[in-house]
């Protein structure tokens, strides 16, 4: 008897030694399938973003999807921008190809890239990144990232309810290039959503791993804040409506009523209009160029012309004022009243102009081709009524002859209505 307990008691333990590797290796695999899956649905099909992290390093690991249709597509950490560490994809230049550019936000402006978000695609057999068909895919590991970001935007894995946001950008057209720096349009539309944190921890960096396969395929230990709120660039057009109104419609129109009404205040009304919303032009531009990282230097060509360009329309108008004082003072023609006549062509030349620049410096350079003709027809109009106005003058001029005046001063001389209503300069 005590022979056969000393054969089995060996086998017995090396069974248990068995079953406790076959418990811990079930445990570390169980372990290893901790995630938390959030998945929306975009009227262009599904976002989908399914985390895994290491408790031990604050390493993360995640799955990133979501319709290509989308100029970019990011998700952030926090409920706002202010503070978040945003992980942003896009076309890449290359064939299927997909940029991932981790960025940082300070404030609700466009994020920008941070090499310290130290981030890469996970490569393997296993995983697919790129544009998979019409989504954007990307597997990505991002090393000690609860050490980045701001307040809310701090990530933490101890917490049941986890911030984060969401947003994708237009769809008229395709950033398609490498550059992690790469200038975003504002959102279309963003929303928040949290994650159960405590489920998608693993203890150590080798138990993780991005989610796969089912995990993908429904929303869970997450959950919505609502539904994405949609947005867009209000501000970019109403800078151009104002500074192209103003150069391109405004400024000549107050010229073509001088001419044909022969009216020196309707010129000073319309003209004091284009100045004012030239003004605010200037100032929502100013604003404008604080969201984007490429203009918030205020450096850019587009930029010092106009504020150049509105700096002499803003003289021009004093001008025009003063010579119109000092002449209904003085009874007689201005050196003031030349340089309002002919600079006035020249710096309205000089804003049109830059609304074509400013359409290329925004990324939207297919408005040019809406912007051109247009501004070609009014030239052509203001042209035609000059041109009419002077052969009607000339002819009434002709056929009247000299009438009696009385007189209305316009540029550097001034004007004889006679009899008829109609004007003659002397």
């Amino acid at each position: 008897m005590v022979f056969r307990l000393s054969i089995l008691l060996p086998i017995f333990l090396a069974f248990l030694n068995l079953a406790s590797g076959a418990a811990d290796a079930l445990a570390s695999r169980e372990e290893a399938s901790a995630f938390s899956t959030f998945v929306y649905a975009t009227d262009h099909g599904n976002l989908t973003f399914s985390v895994n992290a290491a408790n031990s390093t604050g390493d993360i690991f995640f799955h990133l999807s979501a319709p290509a249709t989308y100029q970019w597509v990011s998700v952030g950490t926090g409920s706002e921008m202010d503070g978040s560490v945003m992980w942003v994809v896009y076309e890449s230049s290359e064939s299927n190809g997909l940029t991932l550019s981790p960025r940082l936000s300070d404030g609700h402006v466009e994020p920008s890239f941070s090499d310290s978000v130290n981030c890469a695609l996970v490569e393997g057999a296993d995983y697919h990144n790129g544009i998979v068909g019409t989504f954007y895919t990307a597997n990505i590991h991002c090393k000690t990232i609860t050490a980045l970001g701001k307040g809310e935007g701090k990530l933490d894995l101890t917490k049941t309810k986890q911030e984060f946001l969401y947003a994708w950008g237009p769809t008229d057209e395709s950033l398609s290039t490498t550059s992690q720096t790469a200038g975003l349009r504002r959102h279309e539309a963003y929303g928040t959503f949290w994650m159960d944190m405590t489920k998608a921890t693993s203890a150590e960096t080798e138990d993780a791993a991005v989610p796969s396969g089912t995990a993908l395929s429904t929303t869970t230990n997450a959950g919505a804040d609502g539904s994405a709120e949609s947005d867009s660039d209000k501000v970019g057009p109403a800078h151009a409506v104002l500074m192209c109104g103003a150069f391109a419609l405004i400024f000549p129109l107050g010229a073509v009523l001088l001419r044909l009404l022969e009216s020196v205040k309707a010129h000073y009304i319309v003209q004091t209009i284009g100045a004012l919303a030239s003004l605010i032009g200037v100032g929502v531009g100013i604003y404008l160029s604080k969201m984007y990282n490429h203009s918030k230097d205020i450096s850019s060509g587009h930029q010092i012309w106009g504020l150049v360009v509105f700096v002499l329309a803003l003289l021009q108008w004093s001008i025009g004022l003063y010579h119109h004082l000092q002449y209904r003072k003085y009874q007689r023609p201005t050196a003031y009243g030349k340089v309002h006549l002919y600079a006035g062509p020249a710096i309205v030349l000089g804003g049109i102009i830059n609304g074509f620049t400013g359409f290329n410096f925004s990324g939207e350079p297919h408005n040019n081709v809406f912007y051109g003709p247009i501004v070609g027809v009014i030239i052509v109009v203001v042209v035609l009524l000059l041109g009419w106005k002077r052969w009607s003058k000339r002819r009434q001029k002709k056929n009247l002859g000299h009438g009696r005046f009385a007189t209305v001063h316009d540029g550097g001389g001034e004007y004889g209505l006679n009899a008829m209503g109609t004007s003659d300069r002397r």
